[in-house]
């Protein structure tokens, strides 16, 4: 959720957005979220979507959508950072041949900054994976027992038995019988390579870009 939000934002500000005061604090808020600590989040995400919105106390999508609120100036700032780097001449030689600007940025400037957007998208990963501050102010301690189910009002995404998977690797280690060691265990080692994965394959498609470039 965080990525295509993210990444229009930044093309919004960078590309689009007139330079004015209100774009300037923008900005400036912009940097300052990149700096707030994890936990406010998680009261930010308390107050809106389950106090106001009334969504389940521990349901993934509440977690998502706190996690997207932290992790968006992780991708925002680089992205805008990527997009900078991008020289003007292509984008003057875009428009000069006819292209709109939408078109300039979507087929020339985009794929260009794409290896600094992938960097950010690596960033605010690698930080929602291991984040559980803001996850236990909304309740996602959950010991789960069974898999989940689908999409169901009880359950799935939309449920209310949830938890992250960093919180059941500390519960799991809490445990008197020691086959909860060998889960935890196994918990860590899927973080790590669902990171590793994520990398190569951010890794890959930014070697790939920068070919082109």
């Amino acid at each position: 959720m965080a990525l295509p939000v993210g990444v229009a934002a930044s093309i919004y500000l960078e590309e689009f957005a007139p330079k004015n005061r209100l774009t300037d604090v923008i900005e400036v808020n912009i940097s300052n979220l990149a700096a707030v600590p994890s936990i406010v989040y998680g009261i930010l995400g308390l107050a809106i979507f389950i106090n106001m919105a009334q969504f389940h106390q521990s349901s993934p999508l509440v977690g998502g959508l706190v996690l997207t609120l932290m992790t968006l100036p992780r991708i925002i700032i680089p992205a805008r950072a990527a997009l900078k780097s991008v020289p003007p001449s292509i984008r003057d030689a875009a428009l000069g041949v006819g292209a709109s600007r939408m078109q300039t940025v979507l087929h020339h400037v985009l794929p260009l900054a794409a290896p600094g957007i992938l960097t950010g998208v690596i960033i605010g990963l690698g930080q929602a994976l291991g984040e559980t501050a803001p996850l236990l102010l909304i309740g996602m301690v959950a010991f789960v027992r069974e898999y989940p189910a689908a999409f169901t009002s009880d359950s799935g995404l939309f449920g209310e038995a949830s938890t992250a998977l960093p919180v059941q690797v500390f519960n799991w280690t809490q445990r008197a019988d020691p086959s909860f060691v060998e889960r935890a265990s196994g918990a860590i080692i899927v973080l790590l390579v669902f990171l590793l994965i994520m990398n190569a394959l951010a890794i890959f498609l930014r070697r790939r870009y920068e070919r082109r470039w």
